[in-house]
């Protein structure tokens, strides 16, 4: 019975130095076995590449062979490569971290918007560098592409903000369906709460949405995200008391 290599086929870079040609790769005799199909969870399933073009197993010495990044995108895990150590990471790396100024980001520049001016960035009487300004609601997304575990918001209400602010964790991937309406976290922050480190569980999830409102629809927050909020791969842990879990 032929067997199914699901990791060992390695197709991410398109190209090698002749140093490293010389030293690690080695030639074999291949073929492409376009007679193979594949069932993903009950359904047919048709392995593709980055450009969304159909991938043929290789068969090789009793083996069926596909690219790591085919089968990790198939079963929702993250995969990255690292050309300058040729190492293959397969689920998220450990103590990766990322600012969220530097996470690939969607904003309406309207309701939502980017700051740098000083009068701004000055929140709860610290100068921050970068903020997102959200004065009456709004909604950010975030592409991670299955890559981190935590979204550890930094985040404040300012005067002349009265009310209480709800931040809450939506899954906005392209294929969530009928769930995107669906709270998985949310947080609440009132104005005389200083800067509050809000911890959401983003495992698994290729793009996220938090929308950013008050609870009673006052158009007037006055929320600050500041420029100190990451994301990492630390195990979630459970927030303070200001937290409201909607779904864990």
């Amino acid at each position: 019975m032929m067997k199914i290599a699901l990791l060992a086929a390695v197709i991410i870079a398109s190209s090698f130095g002749s140093a490293y040609a010389a030293v690690n790769l080695e030639p074999i005799n291949a073929f492409f076995n376009r007679g193979v199909s594949f069932v993903l969870k009950g359904e047919l399933w048709q392995p593709r590449n980055e450009e969304g073009q159909p991938l043929t197993a290789i068969y090789y010495n009793g083996n069926n062979y596909l690219p790591v990044r085919a089968i990790a995108e198939a079963l929702k895990i993250a995969v990255d490569y690292d050309g300058d150590t040729q190492t293959i990471y397969i689920g998220e790396k450990l103590g990766a971290k990322l600012p969220i100024f530097a996470a690939p980001m969607e904003i309406d520049n309207i309701y939502v918007t980017r700051s740098k001016d000083r009068k701004e960035t000055l929140v709860k009487e610290k100068q921050y560098s970068e903020v997102l300004k959200i004065d009456q609601y709004g909604d950010i997304y975030f592409t991670l592409d299955r890559k981190y575990k935590r979204l550890v918001l930094n985040a404040a209400v300012i005067s002349p903000g009265e009310e209480k602010v709800e931040f809450s964790l939506y899954n906005a991937g392209d294929m969530v369906g009928n769930t995107a309406d669906t709270v998985l976290e949310k947080h609440v922050i009132s104005p005389e709460d200083d800067v509050e480190q809000l911890i959401f569980n983003v495992e698994g999830l290729e793009k996220i949405k938090i929308h950013v409102q008050s609870p009673n629809l006052n158009p007037y927050i006055y929320a600050r995200i500041v420029d100190t909020s990451y994301f990492d791969n630390e195990a979630s842990a459970a927030n303070d008391s200001s937290t409201d879990t909607i779904i864990k």
